[in-house]
């Protein structure tokens, strides 16, 4: 069995052992969910960076490739989130999962500079869980993947001083505000600004007077099938349902412009976010395990 770098011919190959793992909950991991070449392109073109750099691939020898294995992160960062190895049904049962697994953090610490792995598999995948647990990746947490298929409501703001509206690019400095102040996490003034701008991200906002009350942030990288990434409502307006009302808003539009489902990550325990995805027309898709491990 040779392992080797991706190579452009074999993309439908990748795209196919994507989609059968999608499939079944006792195959299914995180990443990748790629159902077209499109969505494998602009995945790494969302991150900036080279697909045959951080994909390899199971080759039997005749060009047939039977399993993969890779990275996605920001360009030169040392963490990183690996997908899964996947291997061909067929084929399973020979080791190659666990040869694709040694290769890639071979070339993870060797070429990538790589130093800390996330993957997300599903629950019920316990052949993928052993295989990881067995290389030294150790569980950390847990989240739903949720799933909206139906057309949401077009919602109406819950006070009538709050309008809805796509976001402007002079919104970035109040958005990024409102980023931090939910917790999100590290993003600069001018990272925010890139997010407005690149053609990967949408954003709706609501505006009550001259100040910003909410905001909604989808990723577009696949058109189709897009993700909600961010819902931030500011402190004294929370709980009174204005972000599902916003989400549900922001969603709809995506759907009229063709998307056919949305997908969000969540944590069970966040009982107050379940419910208000629910309202918008999420559902419980599959569970999934968060494993990471540090490569030293």
């Amino acid at each position: 069995m040779d392992i080797r770098s991706l190579r452009p011919n074999d993309l439908p190959a990748l795209v196919a052992l994507s989609r059968d793992c999608a499939r079944g909950e006792t195959d299914f991991v995180l990443n990748p969910l790629w159902e077209s070449e499109e969505e494998l392109e602009a995945e790494f073109a969302r991150f900036g960076i080279a697909a045959e750099d951080h994909v390899l691939v199971a080759d039997r020898g005749d060009g047939e490739v039977v399993g993969m294995i890779g990275f996605l992160r920001q360009p030169g960062d040392s963490a990183a989130g690996i997908f899964c190895p996947i291997v061909k049904r067929g084929e399973r049962g020979h080791g190659i999962g666990g040869e694709l697994l040694r290769a890639a953090q071979d070339l993870a610490t060797g070429t990538l500079g790589i130093r800390v792995l996330t993957a997300g598999i599903g629950t019920r995948n316990r052949a993928g869980y052993s295989l990881l647990t067995s290389h030294g990746f150790r569980p950390n947490q847990q989240a739903f993947l949720m799933r909206c298929d139906v057309v949401p409501r077009d919602e109406e703001p819950p006070d009538e001083d709050i309008v809805f509206e796509e976001a402007q690019p002079g919104d970035g400095e109040a958005i990024l505000a409102l980023f931090r102040e939910c917790g999100f996490g590290e993003r600069g003034p001018e990272q925010m600004q890139k997010v407005l701008g690149d053609g990967r991200h949408a954003h709706v906002v609501a505006r009550r007077g001259d100040s910003l009350a909410g905001f909604v942030e989808i990723e577009t990288h696949w058109p189709r099938r897009v993700w909600v990434a961010y819902v931030g409502v500011s402190r004294e307006l929370r709980g009174h349902g204005l972000g599902s009302a916003l989400t549900s808003w922001a969603l709809r539009r995506r759907f009229e412009a063709g998307a056919v489902s949305g997908l969000l990550m969540l944590s069970p325990a966040n009982r107050t976010a379940l419910r208000a995805y629910a309202n918008v027309g999420f559902r419980r898709h599959r569970l999934i395990d968060i494993l990471e491990k540090s490569l030293g």
